[in-house]
């Protein structure tokens, strides 16, 4: 998105991020966009006390990955989402004024994206469904039953 606006950015992936966290090279940003799948072996990216640093030039960040609740949160400034109504939360410390988006259900706003996205990695799962004995089919098959066991 931000290539097509013409926009500079830094991109980030598993490579950049291997190392662990936090990362102080996110403050010397603007904007920080996360959209990454939290997991146990994600970093944290901004720490608590993020907002407290006076050289800090982030000021937006956009929490697409939006996991407030969860232990693997990597960004851990903030502890609960925001809404369409109240889209933004302003974070108190000592530095320049620090706003996170955290919409659970962001990618809602772009549906057509969202749907053809989903579609896209459902089907090639559906397209296997004849096969129950590989794959995904058996490792569903194998959770039901495991639930199945526990009734």
């Amino acid at each position: 998105m931000f290539s097509e606006a013409g926009v500079a950015q830094t991109g980030w992936d598993m490579t950049e991020t291997a190392s662990g966290g936090p990362f102080p090279e996110i403050l010397a940003h603007e904007i920080f966009l996360n959209a990454v799948l939290a997991s146990p072996s994600c970093p944290v990216f901004v720490a608590k006390d993020a907002p407290d640093d006076t050289d800090r030039r982030l000021r937006v960040i956009a929490d697409v990955s939006c996991d407030p609740h969860s232990a693997y949160n990597p960004i851990q400034i903030y502890h609960d989402t925001t809404t369409f109504d109240a889209p933004v939360i302003n974070v108190p410390g000592a530095g320049a004024p620090l706003s996170v988006i955290a919409i659970d259900h962001l990618p809602s706003l772009l549906p057509v994206e969202a749907t053809e996205d989903y579609s896209a990695q459902l089907l090639p799962a559906l397209m296997t469904l004849k096969n129950d004995e590989a794959g995904i089919w058996a490792r569903a098959r194998g959770a039901y039953d495991k639930a199945l066991a526990r009734l």
